[in-house]
């Protein structure tokens, strides 16, 4: 592909994928002209909505510009400081969203995880030991409590979120079509449409999840599986009513005994998901299951079938396959979108460094930032199976035996030496990576992964630690639950008068 200026560009797709990608291009790049084609006949989304890391807050709030009253109030989110996980040798822990283990401490010699490792992980930074505690966000004053958003992700319902995008995307001037293509035609280059109609641009945007249509029609099949790290390619999930319950501060990852099982807390319901391999279950046990576990007559299932993996090369010619359509991997660390995002801002980086002028280079370029990104992923994924010790199923046996990471082989091995140690995230293959060294180091220590060398903790460190502890401690028993901070936050969010938002 000659390099040439790139002036239109057109997004295909009706979901979360496509309204961000599109809002995001036209946003960052307001001279570009954005088409989003929306086909009429795709399958609603998923009401269980998704679990989201702060990357998606901060790229909703400051890179799309949507206010606090436009995501509270139309989305609806609720909060969420990390995850819960029913995992590993300890039996379970906790996983946030802050910098817990990449950052040492004022007055410590010794680094934050090896003293967690020592003395505990229920209280080893403020958001684990609020999730412990079950609060939200710590008080302020009396009657107030203090926002934590820079370490918070949200719980979107999806068709809430997505028709918030779709408005912001109108308001920003993207021009919104509906049709389906089945043909791409070169010279000019242009989508043939369902209806006879057509649509030129320089650029074309896959972004209509896994089936891939536009990859499909430019011949882009080459494939990397990834079902030797993620051997769940299965789900189930339902939507219940929520009842008296209390909101949960976190998204909870179960250990099952033919997969896992994850729960995404909602204001008004709960959405629950059960993953599982179809060697170890049928489709209907696993529905059953799901639907014991929701004890709601009123709930219904939904069946989701995929495959792990992600394209060879993305880009290819004049189509990028971004989100969904580039690759797959069930959403154990709630990064689906985040890995849009990090796809599309790296597009975005490409478009604007190079004036829209983008070539082979800029192609290639993109499908090594993409195929790193994914394979890290997947390694991600790969130690939730390899080192979870939870359950001896024979699904669970297998996984331990055959999965494995592979580009971040080094850096798990060197865990396994050295232990917890901030040296760690030079050994992430491409810097700062998509996951961040917080995420990998929070997930081998949680699960119990044994490491050699245990460094002596001096014995006023040690003090100092438990005494920082047991004040997180107090300062969470004494913080705010989470129906609290939802209501308040909502109430203090009535729209005020302004110019109208369609």
């Amino acid at each position: 592909m000659n390099a040439s200026l790139v002036r239109q560009v057109v997004v295909l797709g009706s979901g979360t994928d496509a309204l961000l990608t599109a809002a995001s291009l036209k946003r960052q790049l307001p001279g570009l002209g954005v088409t989003l084609l929306r086909d009429p006949a795709a399958e609603a989304a998923d009401p269980i909505g998704e679990s989201t890391t702060p990357a998606v807050l901060q790229q909703i709030s400051r890179v799309l510009g949507l206010q606090g009253q436009d995501i509270h109030l139309r989305a609806r989110p609720v909060w969420t400081l990390g995850y819960k996980c029913l995992w590993g040798a300890r039996g379970s822990f906790f996983r946030g969203f802050d910098q817990t283990f990449s950052q040492g401490l004022n007055g410590f010699r010794t680094e934050p995880g090896y003293l967690a490792a020592a003395t505990g992980l229920d209280s080893c930074s403020p958001s684990i030991a609020l999730m412990a505690a079950g609060k939200l966000f710590p008080k302020d004053g009396a009657n107030a409590f203090k926002p934590l958003e820079h370490l918070t992700g949200m719980n979107f319902r999806t068709e809430l979120l997505d028709d918030l995008l779709l408005k912001l995307c109108q308001v920003l001037g993207i021009a919104v079509r509906e049709g389906r293509p089945v043909a791409i035609e070169q010279a000019p280059q242009r989508l043939v449409l369902a209806d006879g109609g057509s649509l030129e641009a320089d650029l074309f945007f896959d972004a209509a999840g896994s089936a891939r249509p536009l990859s499909t029609l430019a011949g882009n099949s080459g494939w990397v599986s990834y079902e030797d790290a993620a051997p769940c390619t299965r789900a189930v999930t339902v939507l219940r009513r929520r009842g008296s319950e209390p909101i949960r501060p976190f998204t909870t990852l179960e250990t099952q005994d033919a997969g896992w099982r994850w729960r995404i807390e909602h204001d008004d319901a709960v959405g629950l998901a059960l993953a599982w391999a179809p060697e170890f279950m049928e489709e209907e046990e696993a529905c059953a299951q799901l639907l014991a576990k929701a004890d709601d007559s009123s709930a219904v299932t939904r069946i989701h079938h995929w495959n792990n993996g992600r394209l060879t090369s993305p880009w290819q010619g004049a189509v990028i396959a971004v989100g969904d359509a580039g690759g797959f991997l069930p959403p154990m660390a709630s990064l689906r979108i985040g890995m849009l995002l990090f796809q599309v801002n790296w597009l975005v980086r490409l478009l604007a460094e190079t004036d829209g002028r983008v070539g082979d280079a800029s192609a290639a370029s993109y499908n090594t930032i993409a195929a790193e990104a994914w394979d890290e992923l997947r390694d991600f994924h790969a130690i939730h199976h390899r080192y979870n010790t939870a359950s001896d199923s024979p699904f669970w046996t297998r996984a331990r035996e055959t999965v494995a990471p592979r580009s971040c082989a080094p850096l798990v091995d060197l865990y396994q030496s050295i232990g917890p140690s901030q040296l760690l995230a030079q050994f992430i293959p491409s810097w700062p990576g998509a996951i961040g060294i917080d995420s990998w180091i929070a997930a081998l220590l949680g699960m119990g992964v044994p490491f050699r060398h245990q460094p002596e903790i001096p014995a006023p460190e040690k003090k100092a630690w438990e005494s920082l502890c047991e004040q997180r401690r107090a300062m969470a028993k004494q913080a705010v639950p989470a129906e609290l901070c939802i209501g308040a936050a909502r109430r203090a969010m009535r729209p005020e008068p302004r110019a109208a938002f369609p």
